[in-house]
């Protein structure tokens, strides 16, 4: 039986070594606590006996010491769980729509999915899991019409590069080498962009649900992955072909010999809503966020185009709004009409997005929505080849598109220069030096209505990514007090060589750096 034939993929939580279970929705749980959320060796091992002896299929790879991915057909969830199964639809993007077998969200009682009685003290429960939205397009109602001269694109990598500053880390030497990014989105094909670069990956990981390593029929996992590469074009890519599991896709990252030093996510849910707290089917998703930032690895997930997005709104990860830029003025940005803002319900005092990357503001064609900012490689036929606006022809294996999906691969290819420069930085340090880096955008307002202003704030939060600056944020020891200083003092400190050890070249490109600013 291959994973697509799985009619129902759920997410198990064996019984925790602490005082509380995964699907407490009291408990918020993050990178300091989620080792509580654990199970034993003995109690994982029993749980996955059970769950075969009664006829599931365990996926192993998916699993981990605090959930257990399992598949099968409706009627054993029924029958073993008492599960209230409906067929139900899903948009994951405009025009595509997949069916998948779900519980009723809206009621708790019917979401979370309980052990027989036997097995209670064991398994403290389940949920089923669904397929995620994908934010490289949206289907919120556009709001602004198209100008017909006023909107040009940017092109991979190149284009991206420039604005983000990239270009000038890789002068330095620096491209990402020896850092492994995972990506989970709808798989990757291999276009002739990458081959003709001699971009890296590592052959696709197939998640629960998915099949087909080798094609993405959809193409936004091809054409964000373009965008880590343009920051950081020597990364090793590790593609994950997410399929209805996102919590299994993410254990499987994890647990693979070639464990990502980064992962990227330009997908999450709609539902981080004003006076709510999060649901127990998002509970095993909770969970194995923080326990990849626990293992030390850099999550990086979109805030969302107009959505209230989880996990984009879960504190440790670094979350990415969307920042556009007015060509042909290289230096005129703005707040991305298209991109999300907004204040967490789940987590009190959590405000997205943390910094921001390159996205499209919303324009309307034919009466819908849309950010066509940057030209991207998609598999031949795939359905973002053929997105509107076209870029000539349906079978052309290009894409005009954006969204925050395109953002967070950006900022993931960042933080991968910064890791290069100092592999033993922790995901706060990095989160820290990014939002310390990042250039203050003071115009433009939201898809939730949130207008920047000088300084952080609610739009952009500290703004638009600046990688070079990133990058020699990084420095430690005898740059620790250059980078807490104001500017003008981080002038007077270069030039009159009060940095000690440092070459002239780079106080020369400090210099350049600082004016360029």
């Amino acid at each position: 039986m291959s994973d697509m034939d799985y009619e129902v993929i759920a997410n198990v939580s064996p019984r925790s070594i602490g005082r509380n279970s995964l699907f407490d929705t009291d408990i918020r749980i993050d990178a300091s606590n989620v080792g509580e959320f654990a199970s034993t060796d003995d109690d994982v091992r029993d749980a996955k006996r059970a769950l075969r002896d009664a006829g599931f299929h365990v996926f192993e790879e998916a699993s981990n010491d605090k959930t257990l991915s399992i598949g099968a057909d409706a009627k054993l969830f029924r029958s073993f769980f008492g599960a209230k199964l409906t067929k139900q639809k899903t948009e994951i993007a405009p025009n595509n729509e997949i069916t998948f077998m779900g519980t009723d969200d809206s009621d708790p009682d019917a979401s979370l999915l309980n052990a027989p009685e036997s097995l209670s003290p064991l398994i403290e429960g389940a949920v089923i899991a669904r397929p995620p939205t994908y934010f490289g397009v949206s289907a919120i109602p556009p709001v602004a019409p198209i100008h017909s001269s006023a909107y040009q694109y940017l092109s991979v990598p190149d284009g991206v590069a420039v604005m983000l500053r990239a270009s000038r880390v890789h002068r330095l030497g620096v491209t990402g080498k020896g850092v492994t990014v995972g990506m989970l989105d709808t798989g990757f094909y291999r276009h002739p962009f990458f081959t003709e670069r001699g971009y890296r990956s590592y052959k696709t990981l197939l998640g629960p649900g998915a099949s087909d390593p080798g094609s993405d029929s959809n193409g936004h996992g091809t054409g964000e992955s373009a965008n880590i590469f343009a920051c950081a074009p020597d990364i090793t890519l590790l593609p994950v072909k997410t399929g209805n599991d996102p919590v299994g896709a993410i254990n499987m990252a994890l647990s693979n010999s070639k464990k990502p030093h980064v992962l990227t996510n330009s997908w999450g849910y709609h539902i981080d809503f004003p006076n709510t707290s999060i649901p127990n089917w998002l509970k095993p998703l909770e969970a194995a966020v923080a326990n990849a930032v626990a293992q030390g690895v850099v999550v990086c997930f979109s805030a969302g185009n107009g959505h209230l997005a989880f996990p984009g709104s879960h504190p440790d990860v670094i979350s990415v709004g969307g920042v556009h830029v007015n060509l042909p003025d290289t230096l005129d940005f703005e707040a991305s009409s298209y991109a999300s803002s907004f204040d967490s319900s789940f987590y009190p005092g959590r405000s997205v997005p943390d910094v921001c990357g390159l996205t499209g503001k919303r324009i309307t064609i034919s009466g819908s929505g849309y950010a066509p900012s940057i030209l991207l490689p998609v598999q031949e036929g795939a359905q973002l080849d053929s997105i509107t606006p076209t870029t000539g022809s349906g079978t052309d294996g290009w894409g005009l598109f954006s969204g925050t999906s395109a953002a967070c691969p950006q900022i993931a290819g960042i933080v991968a220069l910064m890791l290069e420069k100092e592999p033993s930085a922790t995901p706060a340090k990095i989160k820290q030096a990014l939002e310390k880096s990042a250039r203050d955008v003071k115009k433009g307002t939201t898809a939730n209505g949130d207008t920047a202003t000088s300084g952080p704030d609610k739009a952009t939060g500290a703004g638009l990514a600046d990688a070079k600056w990133a990058y020699l944020n990084t420095m430690g020891g005898v740059a620790a007090k250059f980078f807490s200083a104001p500017k003008e003092t981080q002038m007077a400190m270069v030039t009159s060589g009060a940095m000690p050890e440092i070459s002239t070249e780079f106080v020369e490109d400090l210099i350049e750096t600082l004016r360029s600013r």
